[in-house]
């Protein structure tokens, strides 16, 4: 497993407790800053899933957002260095 993978760089219990249009408005705002660490979130949420039992709906919720930031990146320009 990659190494970024494993390692927490997110508060996740504050966001647990966010409504599900909420929580899609922090994503949103992480891939307007850095689609990359928003997959990073995407993948922490996902992970600490099963700590989080009273949140339902996640795995529907972050995967539409992952498809979305994926369509993101496959879309931006490559850079040039």
């Amino acid at each position: 497993m990659p190494r970024a993978c494993m390692t927490k760089t997110h508060q996740l219990a504050p966001l647990m407790a966010l409504s599900d249009l909420e929580l899609r408005l922090e994503i949103t705002n992480a891939t307007a800053a850095n689609p990359l660490q928003a997959l990073h979130l995407c993948h922490e949420l996902l992970n600490a899933e099963s700590l989080y039992p009273t949140r339902r709906g996640l795995t529907r919720l972050v995967g539409k957002e992952v498809e979305r930031i994926g369509l993101i990146i496959a879309n931006q320009p490559e850079k040039i260095q």
